[in-house]
């Protein structure tokens, strides 16, 4: 069985501070690399051992090159780098179930740490087929395509309830921390996280065994709303061939294609982040 794990950073055992996430800085995001690996290791450990053959992992963070290669475990391959044409959800190609890892919650979630979607400083809103989606809806909307179920979503409390809104009962998720406001929590410590983590990877991975991990349920065509934070970027996206603008923050692209809408909204969300404001 090939397991396929995006991880991110922000819904990682013990986040809650934006330092914890950037590189500028350093004391605070080496604890960040630390806590994501310690997630990111729970789950491989609980895949490996309910029978998972081969895993696949991308560092979906930031600029992608926060895991240390050196501290992974053999049938383990690490997709590092940027840019990925689709970003956190690149190289899934035969893979049979998906781990969400470290995720957070959708721009404007209340309660939630870190609440974003793709870019704290660029996005304010998404919608996918006039629902609002963040990451975890995105990136589960391209898997639906090629018929991958996504098994697990690991994160605080809010976003662990956005995968269950999303994609039902079903879906296994993994708890590590609730959110007060957007950079506080309450948080459960690395030796209880451990555990929890490495059973509900178990548990996972027999629900993809079982054909009962779920995969999103969406219809074509595809249409795909990004609200911008500022006019100005708004300005530069909607000048893209083929995107209608609905007003002054707002992008509209349609397709039938999911792969093909995730790479236009990667490419679009770095385009509105080079804008000078």
């Amino acid at each position: 069985m090939k397991i396929y794990i995006s991880v991110d950073m922000e819904g990682a055992t013990g986040i809650v501070s934006s330092l914890h996430v950037v590189d500028s800085a350093p004391v605070e995001y080496a604890f960040g690399c630390k806590m994501q690996l310690h997630d990111l290791r729970a789950v491989i450990d609980g895949a490996l051992e309910a029978g998972a053959t081969e895993i696949i992992v991308n560092d979906s963070h930031e600029r992608m090159i926060n895991v240390d290669v050196s501290s992974l475990p053999e049938k383990v391959r690490l997709v590092s780098g940027s840019p990925k044409a689709l970003g956190m959800i690149e190289g899934t190609e035969g893979c049979d179930g998906i781990f969400f890892v470290g995720y957070h919650a959708m721009a404007g979630t209340s309660g939630a740490i870190l609440d974003h979607t793709l870019s704290v400083n660029t996005v304010f809103n998404v919608k996918l087929n006039g629902t609002p989606v963040g990451e975890t809806g995105l990136n589960a909307a391209v898997c639906a395509e090629k018929n991958i179920p996504i098994a697990l979503v690991t994160g605080d409390k809010a976003v662990c309830r956005e995968a269950q809104k999303l994609l039902g009962e079903d879906i296994t998720i993994c708890t590590v921390k609730e959110g007060r406001s957007n950079s506080c929590g309450i948080l459960l410590p690395p030796c209880e996280t451990y555990p929890l983590l490495k059973n509900a990877a178990k548990e996972a991975v027999s629900s993809i065994r079982a054909h009962k991990a779920p995969v999103l349920k969406i219809s074509l065509p595809y249409s795909l709303e990004l609200t911008f934070k500022h006019t100005r970027q708004c300005d530069e996206v909607s000048y893209i061939p083929g995107v209608n603008r609905i007003d002054g923050r707002t992008v509209m692209m349609k397709g039938e294609s999911m792969e093909e809408m995730r790479r236009w909204i990667s490419a679009a969300t770095s385009l509105a982040e080079s804008v000078r404001l």
